[in-house]
């Protein structure tokens, strides 16, 4: 590679309210600290839905769907002037309502933490399979394998084995733990790295389908996300690029 160019970008912006309540960094500390906070009673009320955040101008010129230009021309606050014909797609990406996303934790999965309802992974497999750029994954076929009993998930997450993944206030899935007592491998941390390992896959898919860049050709990824994977003996000291590649 005698001259290296910049041929193509691409976003992703992943809407996942529940994730934020429940598992976010402020709010597990928070949590922890002080259960019954101000901050966290009020968080709930304070979310945009789906179609507010797609709605939302400085959204829409994120994935490309607006110039800069109009955005400044658009009154302040933004989120009380909301683009009317706001659309998930863009230019340079999309906008993902959270069920994508926790379908795309079982497809990146390669060691069977991630577990989903019955019904909600048929449901999601559907909406995937459906979708312009992800639909031609290879293992998009996971999502018809090994679908999980409510009763199962439950027993897990009381039992403090694995992350609960709800979808509003309904249970549709968990993340298992990878190792029983090493904490680098806990189910928090790994709902954290399949988070990342998927959102990651879903903004390569977008830039080689928005670049034409066939993904053969790519020699080499460098990956940038303030996670970290790996067991206690690596102290946290991997990155993804392999495995989003």
């Amino acid at each position: 590679m005698n001259y290296p160019v910049i041929k193509g970008a691409s976003y992703a912006l992943i809407h996942a309210p529940n994730l934020l309540l429940r598992q976010g960094t402020t709010q597990t500390t928070e949590r922890l600290k002080n259960p019954n906070s101000e901050y966290l009673q009020k968080l709930p009320g304070k979310l945009r839905s789906f179609e507010e955040a797609v709605r939302y101008p400085a959204n829409q010129v994120y994935i490309g769907n607006l110039l800069p230009d109009e955005l400044a021309a658009i009154p302040k606050p933004w989120y009380e002037n909301p683009v009317e014909n706001g659309e998930r797609q863009g230019k340079y990406g999309e906008i993902m309502p959270e069920e994508e996303l926790l379908g795309m934790l079982k497809i990146v999965d390669a060691f069977d933490l991630v577990l989903l309802e019955e019904s909600f992974q048929a449901a999601v497999k559907s909406k995937l399979a459906a979708h312009p750029v992800l639909g031609d994954l290879q293992d998009l076929r996971k999502l018809d394998r090994n679908p999980a009993g409510i009763d199962d998930i439950k027993k897990l997450v009381e039992a403090g084995l694995a992350e609960p993944l709800y979808l509003s206030d309904e249970l549709v899935g968990c993340v298992k733990r990878a190792h029983e007592f090493d904490a680098a491998l806990s189910a928090h941390v790994m709902l954290e790295n399949l988070v990342n390992k998927a959102s990651a896959v879903i903004g390569l898919k977008h830039l080689l389908a928005k670049s034409g860049l066939a993904a053969e050709e790519v020699d080499y990824i460098i990956e940038c996300s303030e996670e970290a994977c790996g067991d206690m003996t690596q102290s946290g000291g991997g990155k993804f690029a392999k495995a989003i590649g």
